[in-house]
């Protein structure tokens, strides 16, 4: 019989988030172990596709509570995962990990380019309000990230992280989050042995 791999050990300050959809079961799950953590220090491991935009919201406000928070990217965190990764105060990323942009899916289709007609049922309005919403937001984060940094340079992040010249899921590299000055430090291979542990739950 073949054993299962043990689950690393981890200290009191690191939540996991490795789940292929962060939906509002994943989230409650994350706000409950940061809620009973002392407000100084939170370390986020991410390895996911995104989720629902709420969720993933959520979990990034409670990250902004934290005097210092780490956000560590061992292979990928796709969408709503670079949200919350973008909130953490500090950033590390795996040698070959990835973001991506974060601007909002509305069944199946990026909101921006939900079609404004009598069969869209309204979709059209509620891309609208999702992509203005999380346009402030992700504004919001970046100012955070690069305080004192010119309006071109929060411009320029900004276009990036909200897809404006690549599909959603493109991936955003390290070499590139650091050229667009958001401070960011490679991630050990700990992290990714921790993660490889946990995505054997999915298979």
């Amino acid at each position: 019989m073949t054993r299962r791999p043990r689950q690393p050990a981890l200290t009191s300050s690191v939540v996991p988030i490795v789940t292929p959809v962060i939906d509002i079961g994943i989230a409650e799950d994350v706000l409950a172990a940061m809620e009973r953590l002392p407000k100084d220090e939170v370390t986020v491991v991410l390895h996911t596709s995104g989720g629902c935009v709420a969720s993933c919201v959520m979990i990034a406000n409670a990250l902004r509570e934290f005097e210092k928070s780490t956000a560590i990217v061992p292979y990928m965190a796709i969408s709503g995962g670079t949200l919350i990764a973008l909130n953490a105060t500090q950033l590390q990323m795996g040698g070959s990990a990835s973001l991506s942009a974060v601007d909002p899916i509305i069944a199946g289709q990026r909101a921006r380019h939900l079609p404004d007609d009598d069969k869209s049922m309204g979709l059209h309005a509620l891309g609208q309000e999702y992509e203005a919403a999380i346009s402030e937001y992700i504004r919001e984060t970046l100012a955070a990230r690069l305080p004192g940094a010119s309006e071109a340079k929060l411009e320029r992040a900004f276009k990036v992280f909200m897809g404006e010249a690549a599909p959603h899921e493109w991936p955003i590299r390290r070499p590139q989050v650091q050229a667009l000055g958001l401070p960011v430090s490679p991630a050990t291979r700990t992290w990714a042995e921790m993660v490889d542990a946990y995505r054997r739950r999915w298979w």
